[in-house]
């Protein structure tokens, strides 16, 4: 009786967002974010039925926040949008969104990242989207949902909770069993990739056909694979009839979020790509593909430090198996790891280094550095840093380019 009664007030949250494992203060836990959401839950509905506001939402395990950040700028051109913050608990950056609306915002564009079992329901609970997203379905928070199953079943229900459904057609994960606009490389898409290759100014050029028409733009990211998240929000902008100029002209000026491949030249001339902000199998493996197609572009030699994945539960090994084994068929012979489930990385990956702190971690990628430096003070390296965030290899691209342990 009580956790439902505890319920009516704070929402359906899942167990762990109403008790979590961290220190919170009790004032604002259970008055300010409770009162919060009731007020963001009622004023979206007012904003929905008398102003026309469009709420579009955004799920999936990889390229949620490059979907959003590209859609905004596609929509910001047009009308008044509003976005969710990055990196922040959609709990309660879901709530702080709705809250900054005016009656003259026209599109609202939520990142609705689920953690636990229920963090979905709670979101339909407190809005109801008008177009649902989802970019893709791979290991990760699987530690929490047990299988990638019922992961996906969390993910897909935003979809099923919103009257027009976007999903990937290329994802053998995201099987919806309705109706949905897709995007891919499929034929059949209704937004169709026909080509995505990175530049030699270290950008991506693609070239989409949604509902039948063409249009080509230069991302100012690194990775072919920014062409999905590119794809998906052409075909929202092109649902809600934005001109194929105007979202070309969006997808090209969008900002990049931090920490997500981007690439930096160090004091020594190496080329880092720093894609630190998180990691899970299906990004890893776009990274490493990244990877190579710079060091064949820039005749430089890889180097891939690794943190390990977390939150993959039962996949943990399994995963991090795969990733060595990727390494090893992509010839990258430099190899240096932080994690304990990265030592299953380099056993089957079958070399490599392993390092128990991140600080003999930097020390060990200085090092390599300067023994890669030539007598004219020029490193021909390409360094891949990749990680989840609770290892913070942000911290070692940052002692990289200030030149110190």
């Amino acid at each position: 009786m009580f956790p439902n009664l505890l319920r009516l007030w704070t929402g359906p949250l899942p167990h762990q967002e109403l008790f979590p494992d961290r220190p919170v203060n009790p004032f604002v836990q259970w008055f300010i974010h409770p009162v919060r959401r009731w007020l963001a839950k009622f004023y979206i509905l007012f904003l929905q039925k008398n102003f026309g506001l469009r709420v579009i939402a955004i799920t999936g395990s990889t390229g949620k926040t490059t979907t959003k950040d590209m859609l905004y700028s596609i929509l910001i051109k047009i009308s008044p949008a509003v976005i969710t913050s990055d990196n922040g608990n959609p709990t309660y950056s879901i709530p702080q969104a709705i809250l900054k609306c005016l009656p003259s915002t026209r599109f609202l564009i939520l990142e609705m990242g689920v953690e636990y079992p229920g963090d979905m329901h709670f979101y339909t609970w407190l809005v109801t989207p008008d177009i649902g997203i989802l970019t893709g379905i791979s290991y990760t928070h699987t530690a929490f949902f047990g299988t990638l199953e019922r992961l996906a079943a969390e993910k897909i229900s935003l979809l099923s909770a919103s009257p027009l459904a976007v999903s990937p057609a290329d994802d053998p994960n995201s099987k919806l069993g309705f109706p949905s606009y897709t995007f891919g490389r499929s034929a059949n898409c209704f937004t169709r990739i026909v080509s995505s290759v990175i530049t030699s100014q270290l950008t991506t050029q693609i070239q989409l056909v949604t509902n039948g028409q063409s249009l080509s733009a230069e991302l100012p990211a690194l990775g072919t694979h920014f062409a999905l998240p590119a794809a998906a929000a052409a075909t929202v902008a092109t649902l809600v009839d934005v001109h194929p100029q105007i979202i070309a002209h969006g997808l090209k000026t969008y900002i990049p979020s931090p920490h997500r491949l981007i690439p930096v030249t160090l004091p020594s001339g190496a080329l880092l790509l720093d894609d630190t902000h998180n990691a899970n199998p299906a990004a890893t493996q776009a990274s490493l593909e990244v990877l190579v197609q710079v060091t064949r572009l820039t005749r430089r030699s890889p180097v891939i430090v690794f943190a390990q994945m977390d939150e993959l539960g039962q996949y943990e090994q399994s995963a991090h198996q795969q990733v060595g084994l990727e390494i090893k068929k992509l010839d990258i012979r430099n190899l240096l790891c932080l994690g304990p489930a990265t030592l299953f990385t380099l056993k089957s990956a079958g070399f490599g280094q392993y390092f128990e702190t991140l600080d003999s971690l930097t020390a060990a990628v200085r090092d390599l550095i300067s023994s890669q430096t030539s007598s004219s003070g020029t490193c021909n390296l390409v360094i891949l840093v990749k990680g989840s965030h609770s290892w913070h290899l942000e911290n070692l691209v940052s002692a990289l380019l200030l030149g110190r342990n």
